[in-house]
């Protein structure tokens, strides 16, 4: 396993993230603690160091998971976790306020198990809170030792940059990470998102790496698509299965052919060699660990890179309003 160094401290994660939305029964695709165990200890195993999840998963139940499989090997993991959503039925339980960020955290430290945070991050921008307010709070809670860095998520560029600018100007802790939606289907942070991120040493932590699992090749253009993925979450079907994505998916099912590797691998790999400090892989089954785990070690040619990247087009920024 490689590890990075997250932004300007001296925290270092796994070159891969174990993300944590699939631990929960919000959705049929999800699982449980009795089926998470074992995929924690081979990631554990295999030298993934980074979990990354977020109180909103399953209403919380992911972090409880999480904690609890974590608990005993607390001191050599990285735990990240996000706030922002709605959480419960109560209508003010949403937000970037103080309020809700002093809230939230005792609540997911409690469920996580843990003393501390390693890197707590804002899941979205709150249109209602000024980001002053959010900053100094999330400040607070590094002072407090609840929280050991801090990060952002999900924005417009330009709202990244004030924050780091607010952060400066108040001299308080600035965000060390950016997780950003990111994939061989769409590729729109490479627009400014990421030159912003290198010129400011902020690390990259890129989610859906695979699409949804639609790059790993088990969609077909013209064929019936019936997994419980595809049935449960909308989101998968209006994102990933457009013309223009299937030719790309053609591309890393022929380069996966050649090298004799899972369609999934090639997707890994290709974001590997576009320098993102750590994709985010979500997983169900070991095989999933294991197979993310041996991306690291898939060599892209220079052609292999140009013949995965020419069918993509332009789109338009989305999921950040």
């Amino acid at each position: 396993m490689k590890y990075e160094t997250i932004g300007k401290t001296n925290t270092k994660i796994s070159k891969i993230t174990l993300g944590c939305m699939s631990f929960g029964a919000k959705s049929e695709w999800m699982i449980e603690s009795d089926e998470a165990k074992p995929i924690i200890n081979c990631a554990l195993d295999l030298g993934i160091t980074f979990f990354d999840t977020a109180n909103a998963y399953s209403n919380g139940r992911s972090e409880e998971i999480l904690g609890e499989l974590l608990k005993d090997c607390r001191d050599d993991v990285v735990i990240g976790s996000k706030v922002r959503y709605q959480m419960g039925d109560n209508p003010n339980d949403v937000g970037l306020s103080k309020e809700q960020i002093n809230k939230q955290i005792e609540k997911s430290l409690e469920r996580l198990q843990t003393k501390f945070i390693d890197l707590y991050q804002i899941h979205r921008w709150d249109y209602e809170t000024p980001i002053e307010e959010t900053l100094v709070a999330l400040d607070q809670l590094v002072k407090d030792d609840k929280v050991r860095h801090i990060g952002g998520s999900n924005m417009w560029t330009w709202q990244f940059a004030k924050s780091l600018w607010i952060s400066n100007e108040l001299d308080l802790h600035r965000f060390e990470t950016m997780q950003t939606h990111y994939n061989l289907c769409y590729r729109e942070e490479e627009r400014e998102m990421f030159p912003f991120c290198k010129d400011q040493n902020i690390s990259t932590l890129s989610y859906n790496p695979v699409a949804k699992g639609f790059l790993t090749g088990k969609y077909t253009r013209n064929g019936k698509n019936n997994s419980i993925r595809f049935k449960t979450d909308p989101g998968l079907a209006t994102k990933f299965f457009k013309s223009e994505d299937f030719d790309i998916l053609e591309v890393v099912i022929q380069i996966a052919n050649e090298k004799d590797v899972k369609p999934a691998q090639i997707a890994l790999a290709w974001l590997l060699e576009k320098n993102i400090t750590s994709p985010i892989i979500g997983v169900t089954k070991i095989s999933h660990v294991e197979e993310a785990i041996d991306s690291l070690n898939i060599k892209l040619t220079s052609d292999d890179i140009k013949r995965l990247e020419e069918p993509y087009q332009v789109q338009s920024v989305h999921h950040l309003d």
